[in-house]
């Protein structure tokens, strides 16, 4: 089973990369399986993923998360441009997008996901080691827990 869930993170983020390269704004995604754990439980195994230090860190159902910023949620990073070159690239890609996400997360096994969101103290910056503008979610069923880490440095 473990191998199904390092395959579906991995067909998970290549249909990040192909979102990535359609935006062609400097957006960057990355998804990865962290491990069989539930994912309100899996702050030390993201941390490790991203090489951070889990001091200030704590992870947060991404419902109940304060939005301050531009793009605050997974639908927000995949269909919003945060560097358009024309008038025409200022319009949001198609939802249709995030409608085929979706599609793919409905393929983990265990059923419906949940979301959590990183969030931080504020004490430290993170943007050197996860972006300028930046969001990590963790997603998955009650064994097993994913990562998608979207960023944007340009």
């Amino acid at each position: 089973m473990r191998g199904d869930c390092h395959a579906h993170a991995q067909q998970l983020h290549g249909y990040l990369q192909a979102v990535s390269a359609l935006k062609d704004d400097g957006s960057l995604f990355l998804c990865a399986y962290l491990e069989p754990i539930a994912p309100q439980a899996s702050l030390d195994a993201l941390c490790r993923a991203l090489e951070l230090p889990p001091d200030g860190l704590r992870l947060q159902p991404i419902e109940t998360v304060a939005c301050s910023g531009v793009l605050c949620t997974p639908r927000q990073w995949l269909l919003e441009r945060l560097n358009p070159m024309s008038e025409v690239d200022r319009q949001p890609l198609d939802a249709r997008l995030f409608d085929g996400f979706e599609r793919e997360l409905a393929e983990l096994p265990g059923g419906e996901p949940c979301w959590y969101q990183l969030v931080s103290s504020g004490q430290r910056s993170l943007a050197g080691q996860l972006g300028a503008i930046w969001s990590v979610f963790v997603f998955g069923t009650e064994r097993h827990a994913y990562v998608l880490h979207c960023s944007w440095d340009r």
